[in-house]
């Protein structure tokens, strides 16, 4: 479950920073690089006050050549703002005298039914409800750009926080990992050695961690021969936890061989000094396999039929907090190497 969930986040965080970068990217070429440009617009797309300037350029057109449809063409070209307009450049006339204003609404007024067909030169397309439609999306562009680079930033963030979790309480870097691989050998394992064969090379060796937090914890590994052929299974999983709350506190684990020859699983319980040293508690897990002390360095074994597991603990730390001392894993590391039980 661990290496899938990091296989999940990995995706996700990929997932996220490609969206989030062919968006910085997109935006920048499309404002930067290649910016949009403004053809045949409307006076109807100007602001408020460029409105104002065009009618005023208007009125004093009129006031010059006394074209009344020119004059009607250009005041439709303003849609719905054409009335608002005229109505504020009469309040602020500016230059424009108030006869020439008067003599535009009258003929505004007095021939506006008579509006010529929009084929004239002088008219521009009109573009009301696709423009204020494109307006309305270029105006929402920043704040969905926005709204997609917090929530990036966030899951970016969630997931180096996650990483920095992992790092300080279950991520073990390969040279520390292989320090530990590298301590002198113990009595138990000169015994081993011997009835082995020093020569003896195990089929398959396979590591595993644990980390306080990784509550679905469950690794298993499938044991294959030198052809390839299917021989069993092993692996680690919770036992046993103690107290309440989250994360769980797991105070055992069960370390398992499954041979295929066999007609059962053999099990092992790998339990916390506290654990192990409490009578009513040790009991009750010896149900699951034979109760094991979990030691630093320590090597259990396990047979079947036809197989030999091996389980070093190369790394153990217990946690702290109000549960008693030794009460429950912080994080565990162990090897576990298979041979023929005919080595």
């Amino acid at each position: 479950m661990g290496a899938i969930g990091e296989l999940f986040d990995r995706k996700a965080i990929l997932g996220i920073s490609a969206l989030v970068l062919g968006l910085v990217v997109g935006v920048f070429y499309a404002w930067v690089i290649s910016p949009i440009r403004w053809i045949d617009g409307t006076p109807e797309q100007l602001r408020d006050d460029l409105r104002q300037d065009y009618m005023r350029m208007t009125v004093d057109s009129y006031s010059i050549n006394n074209d009344e449809n020119l004059a009607i063409t250009r005041y439709q070209h303003l849609g719905e703002f054409a009335a608002e307009t005229l109505t504020k450049t009469a309040d602020n006339p500016a230059s424009i005298s108030p006869e020439a204003l008067q003599n535009f609404r009258a003929a505004v007024e007095n021939f506006a039914p008579d509006i010529p067909d929009q084929s004239s030169s002088d008219q521009l397309p009109s573009t009301s409800s696709g423009s204020s439609l494109f307006s309305t999306l270029l105006g929402i562009i920043p704040w969905i750009f926005g709204i997609v680079a917090f929530f990036g930033a966030i899951g970016f963030g969630v997931y180096l926080l996650r990483r920095r979790g992992a790092d300080e309480t279950g991520s073990y870097p390969e040279e520390s990992f292989s320090e530990n691989l590298s301590h002198e050998p113990s009595e138990l394992d000169m015994r081993l050695g011997q009835s082995l064969g020093a020569s003896d090379e195990p089929i398959a060796n396979f590591r595993t961690i644990y980390s306080l937090g990784d509550d679905l914890y469950d690794d298993s590994f499938s044991i294959e021969g030198p052809n390839g052929e299917f021989m069993g299974e092993c692996g680690v999983g919770i036992g046993d936890i103690i107290g309440v709350g989250e994360p769980k506190k797991v105070s055992a684990f069960e370390v398992w061989l499954f041979d295929k020859n066999d007609i059962q699983t053999v099990t092992n319980v790998l339990m916390s000094s506290y654990t192990y040293n409490d009578e009513a508690t040790r009991v009750r897990i010896s149900a699951k396999g034979e109760p094991i002390l979990a030691e630093n360095g320590g090597v259990i074994e396990l047979r079947t039929e036809s197989l030999r597991l091996e389980a070093r603990i190369v790394d153990l730390t217990f946690g702290e907090g109000a549960l008693p001392s030794g009460s429950f894993f912080e994080r565990i590391a162990i090897e576990l190497k298979a041979w023929h039980s005919g080595y």
